[in-house]
C-alpha cells in the first residue's frame, strides 16, 4: 500500500538527514502518538489529498508561498515542502480505530481518539503499542484513525523504522493532491 506525507525537502539532503524524505526528528514527543522513549513514530496519509489537508487544512488561504521556508539560518532555509510516497506492505498490521469494536474493546470514544489533547492521545497510543499477540510479539505496527481535517481521510502513526521511499514529488499550486485538498476544504486557490 502506498502512504504520503507532506515534508521540507532539501535537494542537496543525503537520506536520513534534515531535509530529506527519510528524516525523522531525534527529539519527538509533541505528535499524536508519540512516546518518544518507547518508539519512533511514522505520520503518515493514506490519501495524498490527506496529507497536503493535514499540513495546511488550518490556513485560511493557500498560496505558493506555503510550500517555501524563508531563507534564514535554520538547517530547513530554503526547503520546499514536498509530498513523500512511501509503500509499506499490505500485510502491515494496522489498528482501525474508525471501527467501533476496535474502539470498544480499548475503552475508547470518537472523541478519545481525534481530540487535539496530546496526553490523551499518547496515553491510549503507548497501550495500543504495548498490545502483544498469544507468543508475545507486538500486535500493531501502527495505528489507523480519521483527520480532524476531513473525516473521510485515513491518518496512519506508524512505530518503528523508515518505510520504503518510492518517490518525492515537489508540491505546487497545480498539484493534484493540492487542488483536491483545497477542493475538500473549501480552500480558494
Amino acid at each position: 500500500m502506498l502512504v504520503y506525507r507532506v515534508f521540507p525537502f532539501l535537494h542537496n539532503a543525503a537520506p536520513g538527514e534534515i531535509g530529506s524524505a527519510t528524516y525523522a526528528k531525534n527529539v519527538q514527543g509533541e505528535g499524536r502518538i508519540d512516546n518518544p522513549r518507547r518508539y519512533r513514530a511514522w505520520y503518515v496519509a493514506r490519501e495524498m489529498s490527506g496529507a497536503v489537508g493535514e499540513v495546511f487544512g488550518d490556513r485560511p488561504s493557500w498560496s505558493p508561498d506555503m510550500f517555501h521556508i524563508p531563507k534564514s539560518s535554520h538547517p530547513l532555509s530554503g526547503a520546499v515542502r514536498s509530498l513523500a510516497i512511501f509503500r509499506i506492505p499490505d500485510s502491515t498490521p494496522i489498528l482501525d480505530l474508525d471501527h467501533s469494536y476496535a474502539l470498544h474493546e480499548r475503552g475508547l470514544r470518537p472523541t478519545s481518539v481525534v481530540e487535539r489533547n496530546r496526553p490523551a492521545t499518547q496515553a491510549w497510543a503507548l497501550r495500543v503499542f504495548e498490545e502483544a499477540n498469544h507468543v508475545g510479539d507486538p500486535r500493531w505496527k501502527g495505528v489507523q484513525w480519521w483527520s480532524f481535517q476531513r473525516p473521510s481521510w485515513r491518518m496512519l502513526g506508524l512505530w518503528g523504522e523508515v518505510p520504503e521511499l518510492v518517490t518525492v514529488d515537489q508540491l505546487s499550486m497545480k498539484h493534484p493532491a493540492v487542488i483536491d485538498a483545497a477542493e475538500a476544504l473549501g480552500r480558494i486557490i
